[in-house]
């Protein structure tokens, strides 16, 4: 490499990607990368115990192959030129992703193992996440589970944030770009009414029907909620229940009582639990019928065992 400096950048003779491909060594990378960091070829030859004359020459044939010129020597160090600089950033990366291949698969030499923080609304949870991840733990009980309950804003929340590993709830409305979305499970919403309630004798309703009745609804700022709303200004009509609660138990409670219609996903409501007393009946509109998904971060990437409960959570809804 010439001790005196050229026109910065200076271009020598391209080769394709292909060539690219078949010559560039991670060794040469990692010997560059240690360059641009220690800015001298022989702190940075004793760093990785080689010879400097030996980096010298990785250098150069990693010039020649990539057809530019990427850096400067003279007695202070080295300096990177304007198409160093573009190449270090590009290595950094590529030698951060070996880092997590090999972090990632030295847990596969072990088995599955670590712990996922998991975050999902009470239908999903009561329908069918519960027997699901029953499965899963038998299946990898070297994988840890936090599980925490939440309505799907609060859940959509908690992924974008960080908070949660994986989500599990309806989709979002208007989903934040950070999150990568896969489809899980599908769920149904229903109108529950007391057996003595006027409409008790109904085959099924539209949410139209509905909306002329009193209803119980949940937090102004549930993803139901906002749903509800939605579908209401799709018929150019208002969405208002006349009471509010926080929890789906407390609203068929409601229900029970003779107060109202409730409308709530399918799962949420046992075919046991007070049978004599209340009636699930399906709502016919087609947005009724929800698919559940999982939310991750589509930026971050997932350990083996975040990544082993997404693909068992969606090879379980491709089998079903």
């Amino acid at each position: 490499m010439s001790n005196e400096p050229k026109e910065d950048g200076a271009r020598m003779v391209p080769m394709n990607v292909g060539t690219w491909i078949r010559k560039l060594d991670l060794m040469t990378l990692r010997l560059f990368a240690s360059i641009t960091e220690e800015r001298n070829i022989g702190r940075a030859a004793v760093r990785e115990s080689i010879a400097p004359s030996a980096v010298t020459k990785r250098i150069q044939q990693l010039e020649d192959t990539l057809g530019f010129r990427l850096m400067y020597r003279d007695p202070k160090g080295t300096r990177l030129t304007a198409a160093g600089a573009i190449v270090d950033s590009h290595v950094k990366r590529i030698l951060a992703a070996i880092d997590d291949l090999h972090h990632e698969l030295g847990d596969f030499i072990v088995g599955v193992q670590g712990h996922v923080r998991l975050w999902a609304n009470a239908s999903a949870l009561a329908e069918y996440l519960a027997e699901d991840l029953g499965t899963f733990t038998r299946n990898f009980p070297a994988v840890t589970l936090d599980i925490d309950e939440g309505d799907s804003v609060e859940v959509e929340h908690a992924v974008a944030s960080g908070v949660a590993d994986v989500g599990i709830c309806s989709p979002p409305l208007d989903p934040s770009p950070k999150l990568s979305i896969q489809p899980y499970r599908t769920d149904r919403l229903v109108a529950v009414v007391s057996v003595l309630h006027p409409l008790a004798n109904a085959e099924k309703f539209t949410f139209r029907d509905l909306l002329g009745t009193d209803l119980i609804g949940s937090g102004k700022k549930s993803g139901m909620t906002r749903l509800l709303e939605h579908a209401a200004a799709q018929l150019k009509m208002k969405y208002q229940p006349r009471y509010r609660v926080a929890s789906g138990e407390a609203a068929r409670s409601l229900v029970r009582a003779g107060l109202g219609v409730a409308i709530q996903p399918s799962g949420m409501v046992w075919p046991y639990e007070d049978a004599e007393r209340v009636r699930s009946i399906p709502i016919t509109d087609k947005w009724a019928e929800r698919d559940l998904c999982i939310l991750t971060l589509a930026s971050r990437p997932h350990s083996v065992a975040v990544t082993t409960l997404t693909t068992f959570l969606t090879d379980t809804r491709n089998s079903s």
